[in-house]
């Protein structure tokens, strides 16, 4: 078996014929019962009868239960891995203001269902209700692999079941094959300042993290499979060097006879030598990275917190911003480090950003958020569309060096839910 030819195939051959342009974005929001107990598992699922009723299709099922489901538009309901967690997929289109514009109709329906029913969706990342939610696990087969796998090899972790109370913004960008080694590099080097002014998940214990999600994620029992949750370190300059980084991922799950098995991690490069392995297997594979390359042919930033309902473009905007003028980005970004002696790997950076750490002076920080974002605001109206104007809350943000999550830990759990839960 070619592992490095199945690898190209898989993840960076869809790149081929992608071109700038598309954008697409998943939303997850904790979802609480407003009478601090579990969500009421009945109320969860009756919002997919509800929105059936008015038109919407069954994209996926098992055991007779919809898991997924869509409208016209092919915009995606769902709960991720819990019924604590509620997500929009909002297909993919040209125009971000477009796309904001069909979640926000979807919002308005979803929470006047949830809070008819003594339940709310939140924009915040961490669960804010966490002391009265059970896991309340969805039924779904990929998601009861990954519960068990983290189970079964991350029992003695801080919260083996931490995806139920964890919830992100994740954006996914077109992008040509031959700029993707320079665009997967720059966006992993930029973790720390999307850390810095997207951070919005505070720790349960309320200790100090204002992204607990990045800290839960690589104290799982997926830290020991390699390369596949965490920050990306590292310079990325051909295809080449992307397959290498891939090789290293490692497998922890497959299909054989129709059921998943989980197994002790294994490096790809490692696992397709194995006699029983499968070309076939390479779908089984699942990686959580700050940012991605999908077999979708996306490169997917998947490190933001889940924001404010109002703020909830802000991280799509800028990354998409950024991915019309990544040269002056980077530009910036490798003078700053020369500037501020800055040599420290971007695992680091970030992980010093999420306990709310500067890593350079306030001033140094502030012109060099300030002028990120104006690049991502020049590279929004290249595009000609209006989405600059998703950046709006992100001016305040980088002119007082601070985020959702260092304003959450002034108010009660009640009040975020409150104030947060608001649309």
């Amino acid at each position: 078996m070619d592992t490095r030819q199945l690898i190209y195939d898989t993840f960076l051959k869809p790149f081929e014929k992608r071109q700038y342009g598309n954008v697409g974005v998943e939303l997850e929001f904790p979802l609480v019962n407003l009478d601090k107990a579990p969500v009421d598992e009945a109320v969860a699922k009756g919002l997919f009868n509800y929105f059936l009723d008015k038109g919407f299709k069954v994209e996926l099922e098992e055991n007779g239960q919809p898991l997924f489901i869509t409208n016209e538009n092919g915009d995606c309901l769902s709960y991720d891995n819990s019924y604590n967690n509620f997500e929009f997929a909002l297909n993919y289109a040209d125009n971000l203001c477009d796309i904001a514009k069909r979640f926000y109709a979807l919002l308005e329906e979803v929470q006047a269902y949830f809070k008819s029913h003594g339940h709310s969706i939140v924009g915040i990342g961490s669960n804010p209700y966490k002391k009265y939610a059970n896991k309340n696990h969805v039924n779904f087969s990929t998601y009861n692999m990954v519960d068990e796998y983290l189970n079964r090899f991350g029992a003695d972790s801080p919260y083996p079941d931490f995806p139920a109370f964890l919830s992100s913004a994740q954006t996914h960008l077109d992008i040509p094959l031959a700029e993707l080694p320079f665009a997967y590099t720059l966006f992993a080097k930029l973790d720390f300042v999307r850390g810095l002014i997207l951070s919005n998940s505070p720790d349960f214990e309320r200790e100090g993290y204002i992204c607990y999600r990045d800290y839960l994620w690589e104290q799982s029992a997926f830290s020991l499979c390699p390369n596949i949750t965490g920050k990306v370190d590292g310079e990325f300059k051909t295809t080449d060097d992307l397959v290498d980084y891939i090789m290293s991922k490692g497998m922890f799950n497959r299909i054989r006879n129709g059921k998943y098995e989980v197994f002790k991690p294994i490096a790809m490069e490692e696992y397709f030598l194995l006699p029983d392995a499968k070309e076939e297997d390479i779908n089984c594979y699942l990686s959580f990275k700050n940012v991605e390359i999908t077999r979708r042919g996306t490169l997917e930033i998947r490190s933001d917190c889940a924001q404010p309902f109002p703020d909830a473009f802000a991280p799509a905007a800028f990354n998409l911003g950024i991915l019309y003028n990544m040269d002056k980005v980077n530009c910036l970004l490798e003078g700053f480090f020369k500037n501020e002696g800055v040599t420290e790997t971007n695992t680091s950076l970030r992980e010093k950003t999420t306990k709310g750490e500067f890593v350079a002076s306030r001033n140094s920080l502030n012109e060099l958020v300030s002028k990120i974002l104006e690049y991502a605001e020049e590279g929004l109206l290249k595009r000609g569309k209006g989405e600059e104007r998703l950046l709006s809350p992100l001016y305040r943000r980088c002119m007082l060096l601070s985020c959702p999550g260092r304003v959450a830990y002034r108010y009660s759990d009640d009040d975020i839910v409150t104030m947060y839960g608001y649309y």
